[in-house]
């Protein structure tokens, strides 16, 4: 009967336990997440600031501007189709945003083809595949 209690009260410990794992794990990603979206919002104002002390400065810098320097949409999709070596006409439900990810700002191209949703998180400025992976739809 006693190694029962203690049986009992070791398993809601070890429940307890486990519950305060899942806690923990699920604040630490929740603020990872915001901490990126903070990381973005802040590459996103000193860019603006940047743009804005580059033209105060200098009316006729032949520099490129921030959306010079990243490769298109248009050529993020063709990166993506090409490593597959499919054609645009072949793929539905796409979906192509620029984002910041992995320390950088990428292309996050999303599509379906053959019954596998793709996504390829394409660098926005060099056109190199970040990651990228299938899974069945």
């Amino acid at each position: 009967m006693e190694k029962d209690k203690t049986k009992n009260i070791v398993i809601i410990i070890l429940a307890i336990i486990i519950g305060i794992l899942l806690v923990v794990c699920t604040a630490l990603y929740v603020k990872n997440e915001y901490l990126e979206e903070d990381n973005e919002k802040i590459q996103l104002n000193n860019n603006s600031s940047n743009e804005n002390t580059n033209n105060n400065t200098d009316t006729n810098n032949t520099d490129k501007t921030n959306e010079d320097k990243y490769i298109s949409k248009d050529e993020a999709l063709t990166i993506a189709l090409d490593n597959l070596k499919i054609s645009k006409n072949d793929i539905y439900d796409l979906s192509n945003e620029l984002e910041y990810k992995y320390g950088d700002y990428v292309y996050e191209v999303e599509f379906k083809y053959n019954r596998y949703e793709y996504d390829f998180y394409i660098n926005a400025t060099d056109g190199k595949i970040v990651k990228s992976f299938k899974e069945w739809d």
